[in-house]
């Protein structure tokens, strides 16, 4: 890991530690999900600008300073920053640190330290192998511990690379909910049609955002949702759907909460009239 990056992942902690916020609290300040935060604050993941921004304001601070240490991060993690150099390795360079120069001198003082200490080694091993095990896994458990005191410390999400949301209310507004990365939604109401099509209003809580999905069972319908303001979003079914049992879904609308969200159904232009029903139905 770059130094810049562990500068980044340092402070990025001591905000986290300034906001007195725990990691649930902290998704539900920024919109980024917990699991997501875990993995930013264990560098197991780069976190992005806009995270980086939301940190700073859950802990009342000044973005100017911690974003030049992103930027400065980020440049190192992609290299963008660095001119990569690098030295061709022979396999014969191995045999020489170990068993001399290549012109059949001894070999410096580092490699004949390292000799040494594997010819000893060798020599523990092969004359007391189980005390020699003990004090391997003595050692491991000395070095493991402190890296999973501060894992805990941070939480245990998941290590599956989930997107935190890139909208919220309005600037989700028209979207495909697909590609969003909202991906918490939960089925707030939902119908079967008369003609056996299955209907359901989706809300996602983290994106603040509902939309319908729906299993048609012929083309040419159409679906409309809307909001207690009254905005709406709506989709055509093609004459034929490509797929049979296919799910459709309409672009994204703003809903704080499922309460006012409204689906109405189409059927086609040969068969008049629709079917409406209300979250929570």
């Amino acid at each position: 890991m770059p130094a810049e990056y562990r500068d980044l992942v340092r402070e990025l902690r001591r905000l986290k530690d300034r906001s007195r916020l725990s990691l649930t609290e902290l998704g539900r300040t920024t919109a980024i999900s917990k699991s997501s935060w875990e993995r930013y604050l264990n560098a197991k993941q780069f976190p992005p600008q806009h995270a980086v921004q939301a940190l700073c304001r859950a802990a009342r601070v000044s973005e100017e300073a911690v974003l030049l240490r992103w930027e400065r991060a980020d440049a190192a993690w992609s290299r963008r920053g660095h001119t990569a150099t690098s030295t061709a390795f022979r396999p014969d360079q191995a045999t020489e640190h170990l068993a001399g120069g290549a012109d059949g001198r001894e070999p410096e003082a580092t490699g004949g330290f390292v000799h040494r200490a594997l010819v000893a080694a060798s020599a523990l091993i092969a004359t007391r192998p189980r005390a020699t095990t003990a004090g391997v896994l003595v050692l491991c458990t000395v070095m493991l511990a402190p890296a999973a005191v501060i894992h805990a410390s941070y939480g245990t999400g998941s290590t599956a690379a989930v997107r935190p949301p890139i909208c919220r209310l309005r600037s989700c507004e028209g979207r495909d909910p697909l590609t969003t990365a909202c991906e918490d939604p939960v089925t707030v109401g939902s119908r079967t049609a008369a003609d056996g099509t299955r209907l359901e209003i989706r809300l996602s809580p983290s994106c603040r955002s509902g939309w319908i999905r729906s299993r048609p069972t012929h083309g040419g319908f159409r679906i409309e949702i809307t909001s207690p303001d009254g905005h709406g979003q709506a989709v055509t079914a093609p004459t034929s759907l490509p797929t049979a049992g296919e799910m459709v879904t309409t672009t994204m609308i703003a809903a704080a909460h499922a309460t006012g969200l409204r689906c109405c159904y189409y059927p086609s232009a040969d068969r008049p009239g629709r079917e409406c029903f209300n979250a929570g139905s």
